[in-house]
């Protein structure tokens, strides 16, 4: 069993999780390909961002196979939440309605994300009154 990522992913390290998050398992030459396709980083730093990572926990790898096949250690969505936990906290002071408004005045929504945060809203409300 993995260990659980103590640390939050680097911006680099995210691009890589995105590339097996959208890929699936990967040996590290794909991930490198991959990882080029929007712009030029050398093999050897692409390898050793790789094994950064393994170390820290937030890939793992699968020694049984040639070539070796590198996997994400934590689905894309539980990822996701865990950085956002950690915004909030840091740069919200924990106020989750802070985070919010100041995104909703930030970006741009359509109507159909709008009409769907009011569906999640509306459905939090729900949850909230059967407890």
């Amino acid at each position: 069993m993995p260990r659980r990522p103590s640390v939050q992913p680097t911006a680099v390290e995210l691009e890589i999780l995105n590339v097996l998050w959208e890929h699936g398992p990967c040996p590290l030459g794909e991930i490198h390909q991959q990882l080029t396709a929007n712009g030029e980083r050398a093999y050897s730093t692409t390898r050793k961002m790789v094994q950064v990572m393994r170390d820290k926990g937030l890939i793992v790898c699968d020694d049984s196979s040639r070539p070796q096949q590198y996997s994400a250690a934590e689905p894309k969505d539980q990822t996701q939440l865990s950085l956002l936990e950690d915004i909030v906290d840091r740069a919200f002071g924990g106020s989750t309605q802070n985070m919010l408004m100041s995104l909703l005045s930030a970006k741009r929504l359509t109507p159909d994300e709008l009409t769907e945060m009011q569906r999640l809203v509306d459905e939090a409300k729900k949850q909230g009154k059967k407890k």
